[in-house]
């Protein structure tokens, strides 16, 4: 592993990417016209990219109509208010890893099974773009009361994930004693993702490779059923 500081983020940042049609050459002709959905994308990134630039108190419209290249007008016809904007960002593009499908091959081990599933929301929240978010909520959260009421609003928006539908799934069968889904749901979280999470948020770990962090989750994982298959109901 090389001690240069580097988070993942950064590694995925320098890996090199597909060139496309006009990588070299600007390719001639009219600029396209872009359909509701790419405006939409356009006006999101460039709330991301204030947000982490200047704040969301300094977030104006004038901004994110200049950076977006959409005029003022186009941003209020998709969105109502530059606080229903950000709920939008943040719902969208942090909270959709709680509604997310992780698709696993037939007759996978549950063991297998909820491996996949941390692996596939692991990558999902590590990518750059989702760690930049990350990083300009918590700057902002203490001063902003908007965005607390932000956060607060989409998480009292319902907690469904595939940790827990893992767990509801392994209940009903009886495979293992579990009694309180929510809470154990977020401790597996917290001992797997949630500390790569810090670790990137902080810059406080050294360079993991993506088969440093499966074997990570796989013993995690494997002391969590463990624990778990040694508990008795009822009794933590």
């Amino acid at each position: 592993m090389p001690a240069t500081g580097a988070t993942i983020s950064d590694l995925m940042l320098a890996r090199p990417r597909e060139p496309g049609p006009c990588a070299e050459k600007r390719c001639p002709g009219r600029p396209p016209v872009l359909d509701g959905g790419e405006r939409r994308e356009l006006i999101l990134n460039a709330a991301c990219q204030i947000l982490d630039d200047h704040g969301y108190h300094s977030a104006s419209m004038d901004k994110l109509a200049q950076m977006s290249g959409m005029s003022k007008k186009t941003i209020y016809q998709m969105f109502a208010s530059k606080e229903d904007l950000f709920r939008t960002l943040i719902r969208e593009r942090l909270f959709d890893i709680k509604h997310m499908t992780v698709r696993c091959p037939a007759g996978v081990a549950p063991e297998a099974e909820l491996v996949h599933i941390l692996l596939t929301i692991a990558t999902r929240v590590l990518a750059p773009d989702r760690m930049c978010l990350v990083r300009a909520i918590v700057g902002e959260i203490r001063d902003s009361a908007e965005i607390r009421r932000i956060m607060q609003s989409i998480e009292l928006s319902g907690n469904c994930n595939q940790i827990e539908e893992w767990l509801l799934r392994q209940q009903a069968a009886g495979t293992w004693p579990i009694d309180d889904v929510e809470d154990l749901a977020i401790g597996l979280f917290n001992m797997t993702v949630g500390k790569l999470i810090l670790g990137e948020l902080f810059h406080a770990r050294d360079l993991m490779a993506w088969d440093e962090i499966e074997a990570n989750i796989r013993r995690w994982v494997r002391i969590f059923l463990t624990g778990l298959a040694a508990t008795e109901p009822g009794r933590f």
